[in-house]
């Protein structure tokens, strides 16, 4: 098998399988900034990457943990990670929504571990990939070229933010703010059935989405 920086087919699952960060006790608070769908509106944004016009193609299954997205449960977390950082059920509007976090450490890195979950199904996960400081350039790069390594091979993908998407319409999707983000929307049940459901709902625009999160703050 071609190894190019690490098994081509378990860049991730080497770096979670290493260790599980002891931290200190966080609360409700930080978890919940930490939630990346907060709303109804973060929850249409995620979605459609369902539909994403320009995602590039991949040949190989979208893998969380060298496992298939639509493998993963709670029992699955459990065997992978054992027990969670945190679970949050947020004040999201999202009936049965809720979230766990963990926290792990391997080759110098640190990854905020976050899955989505609807009436304990799963649809959604990112990582939130940073070190003691902000994540560097050449540890951004290393991420970046091994996501590439795993999905296309030796092909050249120029993009530094990409969508990927595989022949189930799964789709992992980066973005670099600040911290370095990995996601996973699973193109399951799950999601279809709240694509459908949110179907024709507005996603605000900036200055719309800024008076609905301060609304709710004061």
């Amino acid at each position: 098998m071609h190894r190019p920086l690490i098994t081509n087919s378990s860049f991730m699952s080497l770096f979670f399988r290493s260790s599980k960060k002891n931290t200190k006790q966080k609360g409700e608070s930080y978890y919940d900034r930490e939630n990346l769908i907060q709303n109804e509106f973060e929850l249409c944004k995620v979605l459609r990457y369902l539909d994403s016009a320009n995602a590039l193609k991949t040949k190989s299954s979208i893998l969380f943990l060298d496992n298939e997205l639509g493998s993963v449960n709670k029992e699955y977390l459990f065997a992978e990670f054992g027990k969670e950082s945190y679970i949050l059920k947020p004040n999201s509007g999202i009936s049965g929504h809720e979230i766990y976090f963990y926290h792990i450490s391997s080759n110098g890195l640190r990854f905020l571990v976050q899955l989505h979950f609807i009436d304990d199904l799963f649809f959604f996960a990112a990582n939130k990939v940073y070190s003691d400081m902000l994540l560097s350039d050449s540890d951004k790069e290393k991420i970046i070229s091994r996501i590439k390594i795993k999905y296309f091979g030796e092909v050249n993908i120029e993009q530094d933010e990409m969508v990927i998407v595989d022949n189930d319409g799964n789709v992992l999707y980066t973005r670099d703010n600040v911290y370095y983000f990995i996601r996973y929307l699973a193109n399951n049940n799950t999601s279809q059935r709240l694509k459908k459901q949110y179907e024709g709902f507005e996603v605000p625009g900036p200055g719309q989405e800024t008076k609905s999160k301060l609304d709710r703050l004061i």
